[in-house]
């Protein structure tokens, strides 16, 4: 990333961390992934049991990585299981949840748009903790910027990723199917954290996901 493009991404973290504060969000912002990785390795206790949504942060960030086959948690893990809808479900009563977000608002409100609704509904009710890991790139002014993110960079990324044969794989950009392979088919405004402090957002100032 260019030194003034990260300075400038640095100055809306710091400022978007505040919101996220007065909104009952924890918040830390971590200029490397590896930084923020060390920092989830000491956050998480030993013996907690983790779930986690489908990612790419995730996986570039190396958390994945680090959980894979780690015998110190109980790992939900959706990755290597013959039985992912019955991972789905522990995930929603483990001690932490790990996803990424579609789209940070600056005044602190988190944006996503989910497929099965797995990662929304831990997101809104069920682990005891969330921890949303994003990178900078992730920053948008308000949910309506936030929802153009993911109409022209996020849906139609995932979908070139997955090949449902959805529109969005040929324009570029959302066109509001409703097929029945659309990945779009749970919405979720988070604009506070209830309790205050369940959902903790590690935000890390580089490019990350999509």
């Amino acid at each position: 990333m260019n030194e003034h493009v990260r300075t400038a991404r640095r100055l809306q973290a710091e400022t978007c961390l505040k919101h996220l504060h007065s909104n009952g969000f924890s918040a830390d912002c971590f200029e490397t992934a590896e930084e923020a990785l060390a920092f989830l390795k000491e956050l998480i206790p030993a013996g907690s049991s983790i779930g986690f949504g489908g990612s790419e942060t995730l996986k570039e960030t190396g958390i994945l990585d680090w959980l894979t086959g780690n015998s110190e948690y109980t790992v939900y893990d959706r990755y290597h299981t013959d039985n992912p809808p019955k991972v789905f479900h522990d995930s929603l009563l483990a001690d932490y949840y790990l996803m990424s977000t579609n789209a940070l608002t600056m005044d602190g409100h988190l944006y996503n748009v989910d497929n099965t609704g797995n990662r929304v509904a831990a997101l809104a009710y069920g682990p005891e903790h969330v921890i949303i890991v994003t990178g900078t790139n992730k920053l948008v002014k308000d949910v309506q910027e936030a929802v153009l993110r993911n109409e022209y960079i996020a849906a139609p990324a995932n979908n070139a990723r997955i090949q449902r044969g959805n529109p969005c794989e040929e324009t570029g950009y959302c066109v509001h199917c409703s097929k029945e392979t659309s990945l779009c088919n749970q919405f979720l405004v988070t604009r506070r954290s209830r309790p205050s402090g369940r959902i903790h957002v590690i935000l890390i100032n580089e490019d990350l996901g999509y």
